[in-house]
């Protein structure tokens, strides 16, 4: 018989001193244990309110994920659907084996570049298959992922694993614990054990009365899971499924803080290149006009023409200074991962969005997507409004004329709030997000003003995400 245990953790959302401690009790078990024991994350140690992660794209969780020994990781939301697909190549290099999900494919019908649908672990004599499943999101078709059958595809990869000699089988899961509940008696002849994530549950004991044992260690770095299993010729057997608080005083990782360390300074260093230069300073208002939304409104607008934009306040933190602006400026003002959208309205649509954008109640609201900040006054630029008399360019607005609006993805999609469908011509660039499109507009500003420096490219992440 042979004993195995997992250690696993989730949802860390850029608690990075609590992963050092965790990493560092990680640590400890394996170097006590008399067994083999693994590490896995459940997802989304990204968070885009946490400076670092934001200003690396979420690549920085990835690395310090490596640097506490984790041994397998599944894709959650928090990097997918802020950045894209194209980062999966980046948090592989940073953990050092690809993200898995099973059940995400790109329009070519393959697992996502950089991703694997699943791995195969050595583990003393036993050799352990890890398979990564993740929730769906509507808006990931803007990057070209699709949804894959999960049952279909979570019991082929674990066919596959057994074929290719795999004692234990784990699925890995971002999708959530009722995805979990649900999708256990339909794998439970093919998995030993799902290793959740996603919403958060804290299972002191795990849950037996389901088709495969699940367990999901709470969030923000604050428990770590323990999972022990025996193996035998006749199959294998969920011993123990335990949590264990990690305390605040617990001793950190010396191996995540030095990540930690050197991902802060080499941050620090790109943030202090100059990008462009303003002769006058934005200045920052939610709540009523925001001259660094504006700025933000201007890049859109040169990077999508448009006959006017739009731009939630919520997108911008901080206003932008007089003189020469560096990219820590850029940064500050907006760290927002949306994407440049476009679309055509009708001028009755735009009276409506603007309606519901100017009014103190949806002000005032405070959406999950900004973490609970309010939305602030709708922004724009091409566009005015004086009492009840709207005009584009010095024109009243029309209600029968269509006119090409330029926004982000937020303001153009029905979960922005200001308007009830999606319009069907909607084009979205999900290769940049608004920072990148302020960094390029300052840099042609720049340019066209007799400047040195040439237009810039999409900036390939920070070092921090290297």
């Amino acid at each position: 018989m042979s004993t195995l245990e997992i250690l696993h953790w989730n949802d860390v959302h850029g608690r990075w001193d609590g992963l050092a401690r965790l990493g560092a009790r990680a640590r400890q078990i394996r170097g006590s244990a008399a067994h083999p024991v693994l590490v896995l994350d459940g997802g989304d140690v990204e968070e885009n309110s946490v400076r670092l992660s934001a200003l690396s794209y979420g690549v920085a969780g990835w690395r310090l994920l490596g640097a506490a020994g984790v041994d397998a990781a599944v894709a959650g939301n928090g990097g997918l659907l802020r950045y894209g697909p194209a980062v999966l190549p980046r948090y592989a290099e940073a953990l050092g084996s690809p993200p898995l999900v099973c059940d995400l494919e790109d329009a070519d019908g393959r697992t996502p570049e950089g991703a694997a649908a699943s791995t195969l672990l050595s583990a003393g004599d036993l050799r352990i298959g890890i398979i990564g499943i993740t929730d769906f999101y509507h808006q990931y078709a803007v990057f070209g992922l699709h949804e894959r059958g999960r049952v279909t595809a979570v019991r082929r990869e674990a066919t596959l694993l057994r074929e290719r000699g795999a004692d234990v089988v784990v699925l890995l899961s971002h999708a959530g614990i009722n995805h979990d509940r649900g999708l256990s008696w339909s794998v439970r002849d093919k998995v030993d054990l799902i290793v959740g994530g996603h919403t958060h549950d804290l299972l002191t004991e795990g849950e037996r009365d389901q088709g495969v044992p699940i367990v999901q260690a709470g969030c923000y770095a604050e428990h770590l899971g323990r999972v022990l299993l025996e193996v035998d010729a006749d199959g294998v057997r969920v011993v123990d499924m335990t949590v264990e608080p990690v305390d605040e005083d617990a001793p950190a990782d010396p191996h995540v803080l030095a990540a930690l360390e050197a991902a802060e300074r080499d941050l620090d260093a790109w943030l202090d290149e100059p990008v462009g230069h303003l002769d006058e300073p934005a200045t920052h208002d939610a709540e009523t006009v925001s001259g660094a939304a504006e700025l933000v409104c201007h890049a859109l607008l040169a990077h999508s023409p448009g006959d006017f934009a739009f731009l939630i306040a919520a997108h911008c933190d901080d206003g932008l200074p007089a003189g020469p602006v560096r990219r820590r400026h850029v940064w500050s003002a907006t760290s927002s991962p949306g994407n440049p959208a476009r679309a055509s309205l009708t001028g009755a649509q735009v009276r409506s969005m603007l309606g519901v954008g100017l009014s103190e109640e949806y002000a005032a609201r405070t959406p999950r997507t900004f973490r609970g900040r309010p939305l602030g006054r709708l922004q724009m630029v091409g566009i005015a409004v004086h009492g009840d008399r709207i005009e584009v360019d010095g024109e009243p607005l029309e209600d029968e004329r269509t006119y090409t609006v330029t926004a982000s993805d937020l303001e153009l999609a029905s979960y922005g709030g200001l308007l009830a469908h999606e319009p069907a011509d909607v084009e979205h660039d999900s290769t940049v997000i608004l920072p990148e499109v302020l960094e390029a507009y300052l840099a042609d500003r720049l340019t066209t003003a007799g400047g040195a420096r040439s237009r810039a490219a999409r900036p390939g992440g920070s070092p921090a995400s290297r």
